[in-house]
Formats: structure tokens, sequence, C-alpha cells
């Protein structure tokens, strides 16, 4: 059985290349192979002020976003491969998303659940699936989310 590994704010604000206020995660963990994050909705997003003024919705890319930071998450703690390196957070990028489906809006005071799970992994390039839910509704999955990365030079 793998260790859970649990990540607060704080420590994601320290290892993520996302930074406020655009980054999407209160929280994460890994085990094994997901990662489970979460993120609240709190209202005073930026976007939120256009998107749509006297009726927020949460955009459906700022969620696919949010599922790819999730999925960073797992690059970070350096336990993907079997080189078991961690990835440069200067040097990961976001490539394209298949299958991606939103089925539900999602509105300020709700929290976005996310999972994520790595697919595969091949050097330079790791590919995850996820899905989004509220409340245990799958509001957003995405078949596919492709990451290129770098490792870090000093490890």
């Amino acid at each position: 059985m793998s260790e859970i590994i649990k990540y607060n704010k704080e420590e994601l604000l320290a290892m993520m290349p996302q930074q406020p206020p655009y980054l999407f995660l209160d929280s994460a963990e890994i085990d094994g192979g997901a990662v489970r994050a979460s993120y609240r909705i709190t209202g005073d997003e930026f976007f939120l002020k256009g998107h749509f003024p006297g009726n927020p919705v949460f955009p459906a890319s700022v969620m696919l976003e949010a599922l790819g930071q999730a999925a960073i998450v797992k690059l970070m703690c350096g336990n993907f491969d079997s080189s078991k390196k961690r990835a440069d957070k200067t040097k990961i990028f976001f490539t394209s998303a298949d299958g991606v489906k939103c089925s539900r809006m999602c509105r300020p005071g709700e929290t976005l659940d996310f999972e994520i799970r790595l697919k595969v992994c091949r050097y330079p390039m790791a590919v995850f699936e996820g899905k989004l839910s509220v409340g245990g509704k799958i509001a957003a999955f995405a078949e596919k989310i492709t990451l290129i990365f770098d490792y870090l030079k000093d490890e």
C-alpha cells in the first residue's frame, strides 16, 4: 500500500508554478497513482466579474486549467516514473486535452473536487485522465490531459 502525501495551500503555493490569482487548488493529496485536490470558488475570482455579471459561472476553460494543475502536483512530487526525479516547475507546460466534456455549471460557494490519474509518462511527456466533481456529481471530465516537462537539473 502506498503512502498518502498531503499538501495544504501554503505547501502548494511553494511548489506550484501557478500562483494567485491563477492557482486553483486549496489542498491536494497523492495516493499512489491518483491525485485528489479541491478548490472552493469564493466568488472573488477576478474573471467572475465578467463571466457573467449578475450570474457568475466558473468558466469551463478554468475547470480544465484546474485539472491540469492537479496533474502538475503529481509531476512535482517526484514519484511518477522510474527515474524518481522531480519535474522543474519552470519547465512544465500544457500541450493538449482530448475528450473533454463539461456537464455542470459551477458557482461561487461550491467546492470543486478533482481526481487525476497518470496514464503514461514517457519523458518529456506525461498524459493524465481527470475528472472534476461538485458534491459527488461530475462537472467536467478529460480523457487525456497532456503536459510536457523537464527534470530539475541538480537531481
